[in-house]
């Protein structure tokens, strides 16, 4: 099948991705990218391989598996698919091409695009389009490419989900402290889990590196829980810190109330970009 997208018309004769009649199939297809969003535009999360994009030797980007909405369009790709990149032109010269999907009205269908940049010895990406009802592009990665072919790639994806607000010091570095209101649309995600610490006649448990079960792609803001865990004489409340976040794990230890010999477990939850 490749790439589907839909629902159009059919009053041009089956021109792009229109269909006679959608199959079962074809429903249920546009059905798993829709269910999987929660925004009318971006990448749909958890679906393939959310179509992420690498280099695939000379000139070529990899576009995987995966689903999307684009401007209220879905749209669905069951193969990996190979973008040609052209080779940069003129001494010292590289470009930057950005790879969108593209809803096309007139041509009823929504496609891997390249949109091509220009050669320059300090390049600049080249710019998207977003009229609805027309042409709409959402990004899936920017391309730098050499005059030898090499190409360098940066991920662009959006995923469909609500928007998330924050307040901070960075748009990006979620531990700095700040009062300037983020608005933040893309790959916001929670973690959690459970740490096990033990004491051993302190009130301070042993140091444990929690690892986070995917790795996010900066620090993320860390909130650690309380728990009262029984040692066999007496109940001793126990709190969690933590320190050293970075974007794949950070450090956590316990403390007690008294010097009792326990082992005990701490809940941690996690948000930030993933």
């Amino acid at each position: 099948m490749a790439e589907l997208s839909g629902h159009w018309t059919t009053t041009a004769g089956g021109t792009g991705h229109q269909q006679t009649s959608y199959t079962q199939a074809q429903l249920s297809t546009a059905y798993r990218v829709l269910a999987g969003c929660g925004n009318y535009e971006g990448v749909a999360p958890r679906l393939g391989g959310l179509l992420a994009c690498a280099a695939n030797g000379a000139n070529t980007v990899s576009v995987a598996t995966g689903g999307a909405v684009v401007d209220g369009k879905w749209y669905y790709n069951d193969a990996s698919l190979n973008v040609n990149i052209p080779s940069a032109v003129g001494a010292g010269n590289t470009r930057i091409d950005r790879i969108v999907l593209r809803a096309n009205w007139a041509g009823y269908k929504v496609a891997v695009t390249r949109i091509a940049g220009t050669d320059a010895a300090s390049p600049v990406a080249p710019a998207i389009t977003q009229t609805s009802g027309t042409t709409y592009d959402i990004m899936l990665c920017r391309v730098l490419v050499t005059t030898a072919g090499t190409v360098t790639v940066t991920d662009e994806r959006a995923r469909a989900l609500p928007y998330f607000h924050r307040e901070g010091g960075s748009a990006t570095n979620w531990i700095l402290a700040g009062t300037t209101n983020y608005t933040h649309l893309v790959n916001v995600t929670m973690q959690m889990g459970v740490a096990t610490v033990g004491f051993n006649n302190s009130p301070t448990s042993d140091e444990v590196t929690v690892t986070f079960p995917v790795a996010f792609t900066n620090a993320p803001v860390i909130f650690l829980g309380g728990c009262a865990s029984t040692d066999g004489i007496s109940t001793s409340p126990v709190f969690g810190s933590f320190r050293s976040p970075t974007a794949t794990n950070f450090v956590m230890a316990g403390h007690a109330r008294d010097d009792t010999s326990i082992t005990t477990t701490i809940p941690w939850l996690a948000i930030g970009y993933q």
